[in-house]
C-alpha cells in the first residue's frame, strides 16, 4: 500500500514536531462541533459549496485514479470531528451485541495486522479488541470492515433519536478534508506533516524498527494516535489525513461518469469500497487530500477505521 516517496521533504532532520495545538487567534478552528445525544459522535456542520475534486494533470504525487479533476457541488452535511474511537465502538458493541467480521473470523481470518516479526499478515484472534498493540479509549477503532461500518451507522440511526446517519460520500470526504484549500494537503503542498497528521516519521517502533519512507520529524506514535491529537484543518476536523484510513460509501470506480452533486458513486456489482485519508503506516506522499485507496467491503486491517456523516434537515 506504500507509494514511493517522490517529494523531498525540505525540513531539518532535527525538527521535533509539537503535537498539541493551541486555540489562539491563528490556529482556532473556524467551525465548532456539537453532540446531539449521549451516543452521538461530535459532529461539525459542513457548509455546501463547489470544489475541484481530484488531482491536477501532471502533479507528480497524484495517481491515475485521481483523474480527471472535476468540479463537484456538495450540499451541506455534518461530519464527525474525529474518527470513531475505541470507546465509542465498545459502547456500541456492548449495547447492540454486534460482533465484527474480524471477531467472527469470516473466511477463517481475523484481521490483517502489522507486527514486528513479519510485518503485515492475516492473524486469527486479531480484531478491534486486540489489533496488535495496547490501544487507549481515545484512539480510533481499527479492524473494522465496510460492512461493520454500515452496522454502526444503522445503529446510530435507529437508537440515537437523530436520523440521517451514514458514511460520507467520497466527494463529501475530500471536500471536508480540503476545507477550502486547493493544495495537496489542507495546510500546504509540501511540508513535514507531524503537527497535522500521523504517518511514517522518525519515531522508533517495536524492536527498534524504523520506516524507510518517512517525514523528517518525530511525533512519538508508531501505531494510531489518540484522535484530536494533531492540529485540525480550517473547518475544525482532526485527523482527516493520517492515523487510520476511513471508509466512505462509494464503490471504487473511475471518476469518469461519477456524480457531480456530491452523492456516492455506487453500482449493483460493487466489488470494492473506497477508503480515504491514509494511515499511521503511510509515508508523506500518501497523506494528501486527493489520495484514494480501496478494499473489499469485508476486508479489515489494523490501519482502517471510520468517520461518520449525517444528513442535515433541508
Amino acid at each position: 500500500m506504500h507509494k514511493m516517496l517522490i517529494a523531498v521533504w525540505a525540513a531539518a532532520a532535527a525538527v521535533q514536531c509539537a503535537l498539541a495545538w493551541s486555540a489562539d487567534a491563528a490556529s482556532a478552528p473556524a467551525f465548532t462541533a456539537s453532540r446531539d445525544c449521549d451516543i452521538c459522535p461530535e459532529m461539525v456542520s459542513i457548509p455546501g459549496g463547489e470544489f475541484m475534486m481530484g488531482t491536477p494533470a501532471g502533479d507528480s504525487e497524484g495517481g491515475d485514479n485521481e483523474h480527471p479533476q472535476r468540479v463537484v457541488r456538495v450540499k451541506p452535511f455534518a461530519l464527525g470531528k474525529t474518527e470513531v474511537t475505541l470507546a465509542q465502538w465498545r459502547d456500541f458493541a456492548r449495547v447492540s451485541g454486534y460482533q465484527t467480521q474480524a471477531e467472527r473470523n469470516v473466511n477463517a481470518q481475523g484481521c490483517l495486522t502489522w507486527e514486528p516479526d513479519d510485518g503485515w499478515a492475516w492473524r486469527d484472534g486479531r480484531s478491534w479488541r486486540e489489533p496488535g498493540w495496547a490501544q487507549k479509549d481515545r484512539e480510533p477503532v481499527v479492524c473494522i470492515s465496510w460492512v461493520d461500518a454500515q452496522a454502526y451507522v444503522r445503529w446510530l440511526d435507529e437508537n440515537s433519536g437523530v436520523r440521517g446517519w451514514r458514511l460520507p460520500s467520497e466527494a463529501e470526504w475530500e471536500y471536508a478534508a480540503r476545507a477550502g484549500s486547493t493544495t495537496r494537503r489542507p495546510w500546504a503542498d509540501d511540508e513535514v506533516s507531524c503537527v497535522y497528521a500521523n504517518g511514517t516519521d522518525r519515531t522508533i517502533g517495536p524492536r527498534g524498527r524504523t520506516w524507510t519512507e518517512r517525514a523528517l520529524c518525530k511525533d512519538g506514535y508508531w501505531f494510531a494516535a489518540p484522535v484530536g491529537n494533531y492540529r485540525p484543518n480550517a473547518w475544525g476536523l482532526h485527523d482527516m489525513l493520517g492515523n487510520v484510513w476511513e471508509w466512505v460509501q462509494d464503490c471504487y470506480l473511475p471518476y469518469a461518469g461519477a456524480p457531480s452533486d456530491g452523492s456516492a458513486h455506487e453500482t449493483d456489482s460493487c466489488r470494492g469500497r473506497v477508503m480515504r485519508g491514509g494511515a499511521w503506516d503511510e509515508p508523506p506522499a500518501v497523506l494528501r487530500s486527493a489520495e484514494r485507496f480501496w478494499q473489499g467491503p469485508g476486508n479489515r486491517r489494523s490501519n482502517v477505521g471510520l468517520r461518520v456523516a449525517r444528513a442535515l434537515p433541508p
